[in-house]
């Protein structure tokens, strides 16, 4: 009997990310070409982080201030597009769970596209000024993807995607990400983290290179 191939056996990259998190959208050219260039070598495993699930109080001008700055670096220093045109919103409540939920519930209705529905929602926010904390513009981002805009919504306002998104939160805090992006490179039930925080590609890939190099010099 042949032997059923074992989920341990694989070497899985979990990247801890929130779509809404202005880090993650400036780290996401990186990931993205790590993904492409590790294919078939590493299994890539998204985590919502949640960056400020069910925030309530709306951004006020000291709070937008700050946000700009760090936009500012993020453009800067990864070359991503921002519409800064999202400083002019009145009463914007800057609550991450919606978009996270959204990742969730591709990654339940169509899990092929999950990588590209993260990207799709942060551009959409950053590039954009799109606000992906509304049902309706994150089931327009689905529909891209083929998914019916009625299809996501009916998943999205779900008992089980509300769940299963507080279970990626939970997850990411067991990981102790407590900084997003987080990497973290999974071997059986060994687990190392990569990375806390933006790092350019050359330091990423030098760092995974580095940790794969090692596992590969274990006996």
């Amino acid at each position: 009997m042949e032997k059923k191939h074992d989920l341990l056996d694989i070497l899985h990259l979990i990247y801890v990310m929130d779509p809404m998190c202005s880090w993650c959208y400036g780290f996401a050219p990186v990931i993205k070409r790590l993904e492409a260039e590790q294919e078939g070598t590493l299994q890539f495993k998204l985590v919502m982080g949640g960056l400020r699930p069910g925030t309530e109080k709306p951004l006020d001008e000291p709070m937008k201030e700050q946000l700009k700055h760090h936009w500012q670096d993020v453009e800067k220093i990864s070359g991503q597009p921002i519409d800064y045109n999202f400083f002019d919103r009145e009463g914007f409540i800057y609550d991450t769970e919606p978009a996270c939920r959204a990742v969730v519930t591709i990654r339940y209705l169509k899990p092929e596209v999950e990588f590209e529905m993260a990207e799709a929602v942060q551009s959409a926010f950053y590039a954009r000024n799109q606000d992906v904390t509304k049902p309706a513009v994150l089931a327009a981002i689905a529909l891209q993807f083929g998914v019916e805009e009625d299809v996501f919504l009916d998943k999205f306002a779900s008992d089980e995607m509300l769940e299963k998104t507080q279970q990626d939160f939970l997850i990411a805090r067991h990981l102790q990400a407590n900084a997003f992006p987080s990497l973290y490179l999974l071997n059986g039930t060994n687990l190392h983290l990569l990375s806390r925080g933006y790092r350019t590609y050359d330091g990423m890939a030098a760092h995974l290179r580095q940790a794969l190099e090692k596992l590969n010099h274990q006996p």
